[in-house]
């Protein structure tokens, strides 16, 4: 029985700690509204990456930025912005999380509703 009850704390701490990661995270990005920020990234003048797919995590490069996050330019692409270079890991840690993808039923662009973000 002690056994037992040792198991069910153990696993409602795991619990706790995966409501935990999702939980007080501020989007840096689209002033943190979730659906926006992982269906389009970052607005200009932060939009270095774009998202493909949320769930998978993958992005595409914006030209003439560099495809993976570094904030260091190269002979070969610009470096992204330190705000984008945190918004790319924000966006590999949360979207994923959603589990599927929705999309947007409003009479507005989705960036346009309550205001512009």
């Amino acid at each position: 029985m002690k056994s037992l009850i040792g198991m069910l704390m153990l696993a409602g701490c795991f619990a706790g700690q995966a409501a935990a990661q999702t939980k007080g995270v501020t989007l840096v990005c689209r002033m943190d509204d979730p659906f926006l920020f992982c269906s389009d990234g970052c607005a200009d003048p932060d939009h270095h990456w774009a998202p493909l797919d949320p769930i998978q995590a993958t992005i595409k490069p914006v030209v003439p930025y560099c495809p993976f996050p570094t904030t260091a330019d190269t002979n070969y692409c610009k470096g992204w912005s330190q705000r984008a270079f945190t918004a790319y890991f924000q966006y590999v840690n949360v979207c994923p999380k959603a589990n599927k993808t929705g999309e947007w039923k409003g009479k507005k662009p989705a960036d346009m509703v309550p205001f512009k973000h």
